[in-house]
């Protein structure tokens, strides 16, 4: 059973895309609210580390409030877990190609992609969540890349990048998905936390495939959202925001109805 909803939450990043991303992923059980600050990271292979230093900064701006901070890292084997959290740093210095190209003379190329959330409880306690994903560098990027490494890291048990992977596909296997199923275990109860993120994702991704972008906003008409504040949203954005609003006025049933009536043959979620 789970408990109820986090009214409060706080998660601390500077990254818009971030916030976006998780307040998706834990919309239905907390009301997620962005903390805009960056936390300057020392330049370290160690993520944990990493992220009780962030937990260290960010406490006191916090006090006696539950809040939330991730670290993900790129670890390569050959190099001893370089580059870590200065990926940006090789990216901006040699572009993907050139990460590509600095592991040819290595014979092992494997890799594995964390994901760590750290949760601070108001009464000061800290839990820490991971997602991980092991997969090698590949001899050369492909796919239309979305954030910096997706283009060469190839997931194990596939061939094919995460650039090169459908959304859908990417959500699936995502670290953050799979750390925020641990939180939802954990903090909020939900013994069903990876099935309800599965049918979450599901759902946003059959939505933007099914209905184009003007179906989408008479669907927020419908519902009573005004898209007028979402002037340069996309098609996921739109989809997203359609979810998380029927989330917060309890009418996700009926989204689910309106969907299975417009789009019978799609495989609709059962619940979310």
């Amino acid at each position: 059973m789970a408990r109820e909803r986090i009214e409060r939450l706080y998660f601390v990043t500077a990254s818009e895309n971030k916030f976006n991303d998780y307040q998706f992923l834990l919309g239905k059980l907390a009301n997620l609210v962005w903390f805009r600050y960056h936390v300057e990271d020392v330049v370290t292979t160690d993520i944990d580390i990493l992220l009780r230093r962030k937990v260290a900064v960010i406490r006191p701006l916090l006090p006696y409030l539950p809040f939330l901070v991730e670290q993900t890292n790129l670890m390569v084997r050959a190099w001893r877990n370089l580059p870590g959290n200065v990926a940006g740093l090789f990216i901006d210095g040699v572009g993907v190609e050139g990460i590509c190209k600095m592991l040819q003379p290595f014979d092992d190329r494997t890799a594995t992609a964390v994901t760590k959330l750290a949760y601070h409880s108001p009464d000061g306690r800290v839990a820490v969540f991971t997602g991980q994903l092991s997969g090698t560098i590949a001899p050369e990027p492909k796919g239309q890349a979305i954030f910096g490494w997706d283009a060469i890291f190839i997931p194990a048990g596939h061939d094919r990048t995460l650039a090169e992977m459908s959304i859908e596909q990417r959500n699936t296997i995502s670290t953050r998905k799979q750390a925020v199923a641990e939180f939802y275990t954990a903090v909020l109860e939900d013994e069903q936390a990876d099935t309800l993120l599965q049918n979450r994702i599901r759902l946003r991704e059959l939505m933007v495939r099914y209905f184009n972008k003007t179906e989408l906003e008479t669907l927020c008409f419908d519902l009573g959202i005004d898209k007028d504040e979402l002037p340069n949203a996309t098609k996921p954005e739109l989809a997203q925001e359609i979810i998380l609003y029927c989330e917060r006025h309890g009418t996700l049933d009926r989204l689910l109805d309106i969907c299975r009536d417009q789009r019978p043959h799609a495989e609709w979620p059962e619940e979310i």
